[in-house]
């Protein structure tokens, strides 16, 4: 395999700790490294635009990664530009979400693959029909909590949410919500609900994305719009959250990130697990049956024993929504309690097999990282 292909994990840690050391206001300490492990790294902490603004000369590495990641950010603001205007012009309320309101409002705006925005359960599908009606269409499967996907071409894709994962939505919600200055038709979450929904977003729905240096960085430039008594509000959800160490490690982080100081990685083994699957294990491709329940049992592992707990509750629960697959779903309609058994006997299954495999995967990341 030629030299540059190479991926090395422990290379991709040392310039996580350089970009730390940047993003902190001190002189990063660059190790020499393939272009693969360049690569990987900058995929998993899409924050080649935040080091480009704090480096005194260049890099062509972060350059073409900056680049590539402004290009979206465009993409971005012109969609949700659009989405106001159609929001205003059918009166449709319409809140967006994490990365759209930093590229809309923020002088640092951070990577985003999609624009995100919540209206009201009752009025998402139209609003969905509105923007095929302004040539998006739809694709790929509806989510629990949006629908499927809007696209055209060369633009950043849109996601109609009518609720959001692991966050309840409230009227209190709705009436927190904030006008989107110079952005008709656009609201953004209240300072205090923002901040929640990134901490738990990037902790709980995503745990891959645990104190990943872009959603540092978005969480970090929510936190400068709270007011003491708004982040007192977010400091006692996280107290009484089964998983608060991990939200607090998050928070932390973002705060010294805001407040310029040096900052403490405490997710150096999410880090190294993230590098290891996209780099030496990056050929393998999980597929779509396997990749969900891959990466939760992989960062339950190195979550902690609480979170393990709590994976395998969650395992035992009845599932909620109806099963997406086709023969699964028609036998869940033919006979319900059985439908429901085998689905849950097919989640337990699925969770012992993963953790079997991930194990070896978080051992090595655990290695890694120490």
């Amino acid at each position: 395999m030629p030299h540059t292909a190479r991926v090395s994990v422990r290379d991709a840690l040392g310039l996580r700790v350089a970009a730390l050391d940047l993003l902190g206001g001190g002189q990063p300490d660059w190790p020499p490294c393939t272009a693969r492990t360049w690569d990987v790294f900058l995929r998993t902490e899409r924050c080649a635009l935040a080091l480009k603004s704090r480096l005194a000369g260049t890099r062509h590495e972060i350059e073409g990664a900056a680049t590539r990641e402004l290009q979206r950010i465009l993409s971005a603001r012109g969609q949700l530009l659009r989405i106001g205007q159609l929001a205003r012009a059918h009166d449709i309320p319409a809140i967006v979400l994490k990365g759209g309101v930093a590229a809309l409002t923020s002088a640092t705006p951070v990577d985003l693959q999609d624009v995100d925005v919540l209206v009201r359960p009752l009025q998402a599908e139209r609003f969905a029909e509105l923007l095929d009606t302004e040539g998006f269409r739809g694709t790929g499967p509806a989510g629990t909590a949006h629908l499927a996907q809007r696209i055209v071409p060369n633009a950043v894709q849109i996601e109609v949410h009518f609720a959001l994962n692991d966050v309840e939505v409230t009227e209190g919600m709705w009436n927190r919500a904030r006008a989107l200055d110079g952005v008709a038709g656009l609201s953004r979450l209240g300072a205090a609900d923002h901040v929640w929904h990134l901490l738990v977003h990037s902790v709980l729905t995503h745990p891959h994305r645990r104190g990943a240096l872009r959603d540092v960085l978005l969480t970090a430039e929510a936190l400068v719009d709270c007011q003491p008594a708004e982040l007192h509000e977010v400091e006692g959800r996280i107290a009484i959250h089964p998983l608060s160490d991990m939200l607090e490690a998050h928070l932390a982080m973002a705060r010294e990130l805001r407040d310029g100081v040096a900052i403490q990685d405490r997710f150096k083994r999410e880090a190294a697990a993230n590098y290891v699957l996209r780099g030496p294990l990056g050929w393998l491709g999980f597929s779509r049956f396997w990749s969900s329940a891959f990466v939760g049992a992989l960062f339950s592992q190195l979550g902690g024993v609480v979170e393990r707990r709590l994976e395998w509750q969650l395992a035992w629960q009845p599932p909620p929504f109806p099963s997406p697959w086709t023969f699964a779903a028609q036998l869940e309609r033919r006979w319900p309690r059985l439908g429901k058994q085998c689905r849950n006997a097919v989640k337990l299954a699925r969770l012992v097999v993963c953790r079997v495999v991930t194990w070896p995967v978080a051992r090595a990341a655990i290695r890694l990282a120490s």
